[in-house]
């Protein structure tokens, strides 16, 4: 690991950061104040406040990391597993009690099912789960797990949403923690398997946009006892909820009210920084806002009301400063668009929101400013922090977070909405709708970097008092636009072909035609859907054929038609085939596969893994001889680009 990331470099850091920012500061109150232009003056230095107050807070939670601890887990305790379900797809649901119930573990695996359909009423009934419902859906998800609380009996309840998929050794790796009498709740990170979403950025198959937050952030509060409750994925004492009423109902973020509860009366919230469950992303921008809206407005809500983190008695100042600080930084969309809007006024009037003697003396002093920024914030990023894409996505968040701070001053009562876990078909429509705020100030800025290029050459409209200062400007509306630009191709470009995500593996096959012909062929991507298959010996004849399957638990057949047929450019034969209804057993054997499996090598592994798997010596044998099957991911092609379904 880079120096940059040891705790003494960061220390030294963050020393020399503040010691300048203090200098900084001073400078700008002191020197710069353009009284002629005061509430212009006044608004950019509000800007540069909040980002020095939130670097601070982000500063105070990520100085030190707590690595997650090897506990050995405790025996014999009664534990329920609760999957809260409302609208989402059966498949989403199925994958995750699949997940479920093959936690080595002794449990029990409960559905909760806000819905009350009788299609969630019959899975759970094949796979084993025992079911629960209610009459109405009031308080939404955390009264549907405090009906649950009075129905059932175990010491500790693992909280799984409906579409996250946890690894077999959940339950083994984090009950360990609860040997500390005052641990209320062990939280793990949250990892997606749809690599494709909108919070990915283009390009990258690993790195998406909370993962600063779940392997810094949350990390960092560990070791102030501030982590707070996610919801999903994670482990609860009972006594723990039931000693504060329950999950909290007063807001739609009754995970992040709860933990404030919960550490005001004394009880610690583990953070275990180990990915041990995989679920899906916002596939669209649409989604992607609908979540972060809720989460904003229930923070607010929380700020406005006796369990605001400032005021609410027994938490230690620590975790006050944590606790709003995940209030605070939803107001970080107020400074962005304050450093957007402030070189098109510039650029547009010829008013500086600062008085200077030069031009190079603002700059002198806020370069060192600005680089100090970014190097300890990558520095306290350790490696998730990247500049480029956190300014898009917070781009991207920014007129969804301003909104959101309407609810302060409304009293308009807050619904809480699923995230949805599929694409609709009217998608794009969505997305360009999500996005039209964004095109309107892309549009400014251009307009204003075009603008000021022009008066530079030639004082066409406006006579700029300080060049230096019109080239800043312009450079900085440059900067401003690129950053617009790829926010909103991030979402416009996107295409969106399927509900269920197409994992690139690769697997040794057979094509068994109906007139028994078998053919050799090696998988390409495979959903819960159907399967892309490619390089086939030769042309298949048939429209249904069966495909004989390597996993690495042994051979699969499955039965499907044949969607599409075609030749890749180096004259490979590829085949599309959609599945035939899957069998109990062969949907539990798939799902493991899929959303157990492949997701954990995908985030362990960037290369992949290489297959070790033999044929038997006759060229035209039926049977795959298997001698350790694992898999080669192909996790450097993720354009979701259609072939099945």
């Amino acid at each position: 690991m880079s120096n940059i990331y040891s705790d003494k470099a960061i220390k030294f850091i963050i020393a020399i950061t503040g010691i300048y920012i203090a200098y900084y500061l001073f400078w700008r109150i002191t020197r710069t104040i353009n009284h002629s232009a005061l509430l212009f003056s006044l608004v950019l230095l509000f800007g540069e406040l909040y980002g020095i107050v939130n670097y601070f807070l982000f500063a105070l939670m990520t100085k030190d990391i707590k690595k997650e601890e090897r506990v050995t887990p405790l025996k014999n305790r009664s534990v329920d597993v609760f999957v809260p379900t409302y609208n989402e797809d059966i498949e989403v649901l199925e994958a995750t009690l699949i997940g479920a119930i093959n936690m080595n573990y002794e449990h029990k695996t409960y559905v909760l099912d806000d819905g009350r359909r009788s299609e969630v009423f019959e899975l759970s009934k094949q796979l084993g789960c025992e079911y629960i419902t209610r009459e109405d859906n009031k308080n939404a998800k955390a009264g549907n797990i405090n009906e649950a609380l009075k129905k059932t009996s175990g010491e500790f309840i693992v909280i799984l949403d409906a579409d996250m998929v946890p690894q077999p050794d959940f339950i083994e790796k984090t009950l360990g923690y609860f040997k500390d009498s005052k641990t209320a709740i062990v939280q793990m990170p949250q990892e997606f398997y749809n690599l494709d979403s909108v919070q990915h950025p283009k390009n990258n198959s690993n790195w998406h946009e909370q993962q600063l937050f779940y392997h810094v952030i949350q990390p960092g509060r560990n070791s102030i006892n501030a982590a707070f409750w996610c919801g999903s994925p994670s482990i609860v004492r009972r006594e723990a909820l039931e000693n504060v009423g329950g999950v909290a109902t007063e807001s739609i973020t009754e995970d992040f009210l709860t933990s404030i509860k919960l550490n005001s009366k004394g009880w610690k919230i583990q953070y275990h920084n180990e990915v041990l469950a995989f679920g899906i992303a916002p596939q669209s921008i649409h989604a992607f806002n609908l979540q972060r809206l809720r989460w904003a407005q229930g923070a607010m809500k929380i700020l406005k009301s006796k369990n605001n983190p400032l005021i609410v008695p027994g938490l230690t100042i620590k975790q006050r400063l944590a606790h709003f600080s995940a209030i605070f930084t939803y107001f970080e969309s107020y400074q962005k668009l304050i450093y957007i809007m402030v070189p098109v006024i510039v650029l547009f009037t010829g008013i500086l929101p600062f008085k200077l003697t030069s031009g190079y003396e603002f700059f002198i002093h806020w370069a060192p400013y600005f680089l100090l920024l970014i190097l300890s914030n990558k520095a306290l990023g350790r490696g998730y922090f990247k500049y480029v894409p956190v300014e898009e996505y917070n781009i991207l968040k920014m007129f969804t977070f301003i909104r959101a701070s309407f609810s302060l001053f409304f009293s308009k009562k807050l619904s809480f909405r699923v995230t949805p876990k599929s694409v609709e078909s009217s998608i794009k429509v969505k997305e360009r709708h999500e996005v039209f705020l964004h095109i309107i100030v892309f549009a400014v800025v251009v307009l204003s970097f075009s603008f000021g290029i022009i008066n530079l050459i030639g004082e066409t409209f406006i006579n700029y008092s300080s060049k230096v200062s019109a080239v800043v400007a312009v450079l900085w509306a440059g900067l401003n636009g690129y950053l617009l630009l790829l926010t909103l191709l991030n979402v416009l470009k996107r295409d969106y072909y399927r509900n269920g995500y197409r994992f690139h593996v690769h697997l040794d096959s057979r094509v068994v035609e109906l007139t028994g012909t078998q053919l050799n062929a090696s998988v390409k991507d495979i959903s819960n859907r159907g399967i892309g298959l490619e390089d086939l010996d030769e042309n298949i004849t048939t429209n249904k054929s069966n495909v004989r399957v390597c996993l690495p638990d042994g051979i699969l057949n499955l039965k499907g038609h044949i969607e599409y047929k075609k030749a890749s450019e180096d004259g490979h034969k590829n085949i599309g085939l959609k599945f035939d209804e899957l069998s109990l057993e062969q949907r539990m054997r798939l799902y493991k596969f899929l959303y157990v499996t492949v997701p954990r090598h995908i985030y362990n592994s960037s290369t992949g893994l290489q297959c070790n798997i033999e044929y038997c010596p006759e060229k035209n044998s039926k049977d795959l001889v298997v001698n350790s099957c694992d898999f080669k991911l192909d996790i450097d092609n993720q354009k979701n680009t259609p072939s099945l379904v």
